[in-house]
């Protein structure tokens, strides 16, 4: 057997392994549909949607789901429900996901650094365990900023400058006034005061959990954390930048991603929670596990009455202390304030090139290739999937790809996806097209018969790409473009 062989029988075991609830080599009715129904599973199917699903499966009609009908059904299409875009694609999974359970965490009673000493104790209790695909346990990655800056201690490299700082408070701080912000994020031109307790994130991050399993109907027992500090690598340094690297395959292997924050209210969007929003590597983290969100499918949809279809929307949380209960408890994108309520965040929009995660601050300057390396390979990953999934929902129709961070190198994907869906109507305002793309979408237009309108505004398209696409629609009745 060769090594892609290997490879690809190893991945449809595991796909199969996430089904096969109790591992005896067979799928039921009742293991599909505890998979397609639990919280933190993605999109919901309604009964009769997972019955039908199953019979066509079932080939032989047994009332189960072997191995080999299971790798048929998804070769054949029949079970292209149960295959999820994101883990297909190749991310970089160079060192394991270590993750505490979420029980151990509140016990230990703080967040600890990973350093050998602990780390190996850690490993051998099973306070920190491996990610395991199979094990049907839900995955919490908490997204945080640092709020010890400066601390330093005997672990600490004196010899790097960057080597320092802590993300929980190592000590009882004084009070500190800060400037306020509105829900925009924008300074109101008031200051407010912050108490600054010893190990207050490490009682948010609980407190938050402990609010998201109650109104997520999740087990405590089930439910496992990655914070990093603990879950990177920290004094080995070689195996902490394979934990960096590996950060995308860490966001989209978790089910949900908690922001813990200091606010009394949070604003309307991520980036503006002060001094989280404006980090690098936090915008890495969000940006990451929200387009893997629209990737699933999970973007958030509405009512034609405005209110929220449930089941959908990235489950992305900012968390707070002291909890309250939830007005709409159907929602699964919020912050939680420092009160424990909680704030929606509909979706993550970047408005704009400042709001890139590579466009964000960073403690140390030479991080910035790293950051921008997986901002490219996420936006890379994220373009064609979500082209494809847009065209196939407006087959025959309108299709709406207003800023997708489309570039040139996605030109063909792009085109090919009109042509298979038949597009009639393309709004492509604010991507990242010049001229290459252009002249590959004019060449496109020159045999498709099927588009009529072209929407292409605030691009980067200059007077050559736009020559070429008019010339492409020349003579073309009836045909909108604007540039």
């Amino acid at each position: 057997m060769s090594a892609s062989s290997k490879e690809a029988e190893t991945k449809l075991r595991a796909a199969f392994a996430k089904f096969d609830l109790n591992g005896d080599g067979v799928l039921t009715l009742p293991e599909l549909r505890t998979v397609l129904t639990r919280p933190g599973g993605g999109q919901p199917m309604a009964e009769e949607q997972i019955q039908k699903l199953f019979k066509q499966m079932d080939v032989d009609g047994d009332g189960k789901v072997n191995l080999d009908e299971f790798s048929k059904s998804l070769a054949s299409g029949v079970a292209k429900a149960l295959v999820d875009p994101v883990d297909a694609l190749d991310f970089e999974y160079s060192i394991p996901m270590l993750l505490m359970p979420f029980l151990r965490f509140k016990e230990q009673g703080r967040i600890y650094k990973s350093t050998k000493t602990w780390r190996d104790e850690a490993l051998s209790k099973g306070w920190l365990v491996e990610y395991d695909e199979a094990s049907g346990q839900i995955v919490i990655f908490v997204s945080h900023t640092w709020w010890d800056r400066e601390f330093t201690d005997e672990t600490n490299d004196e010899t790097d400058q960057y080597d320092r700082g802590a993300p929980d408070l190592q000590a009882d701080y004084p009070d500190e006034r800060r400037d306020d912000f509105d829900h925009l994020g924008r300074p109101t031109g008031k200051k407010k005061t912050y108490k600054k307790p010893k190990d207050l994130k490490w009682r948010v991050i609980c407190e938050g959990v402990e609010r998201l399993i109650e109104i997520r109907g999740l087990k405590a027992e089930d439910v496992m954390l990655w914070v990093d500090w603990q879950s990177i690598y920290q004094d080995d340094k070689e195996a902490k930048m394979k934990g960096v690297r590996s950060l995308i395959k860490y966001a989209t292997l978790s089910d949900y991603m908690l922001v813990p924050t200091e606010e009394e209210r949070l604003p309307n969007h991520p980036s503006r929670i002060p001094g989280y929003g404006s980090r690098g590597w936090c915008r890495v983290e969000y940006f990451i596990f929200s387009l893997a969100a629209e990737m699933r499918g999970r973007g958030l949809e509405y009512t034609n009455k405005g209110g929220v279809v449930p089941g959908t929307g990235a489950q992305l949380y900012g968390i707070t202390l002291n909890g309250i209960k939830l007005k709409n408890e159907k929602a699964r994108l919020f912050g939680i304030k420092r009160d424990g309520a909680l704030r929606q965040y509909p979706k993550v929009v970047v408005e704009g090139n400042g709001d890139m995660p590579s466009q964000g601050a960073l403690s140390n300057p030479n991080d910035k290739a790293l950051v921008q390396a997986l901002e490219d390979t996420m936006i890379e990953a994220y373009v064609p999937v979500i082209v494809e999934l847009k065209c196939k929902a407006g087959a025959g129709g309108q299709v709406n790809l207003e800023s997708k961070m489309i570039r040139d190198c996605h030109a063909e994907a792009l085109c090919e996806a009109v042509n298979k869906y038949e597009v009639k109507k393309l709004h492509l305002p604010d991507n990242q097209l010049g001229d290459v793309g252009a002249q590959a979408i004019a060449a496109m237009l020159r045999t498709n018969r099927s588009l009529m309108s072209l929407g292409l505004h605030r691009n980067k398209i200059g007077a050559a790409g736009e020559k070429a696409l008019r010339k492409a629609v020349e003579g073309r009745e009836g045909f909108t473009l604007a540039v």
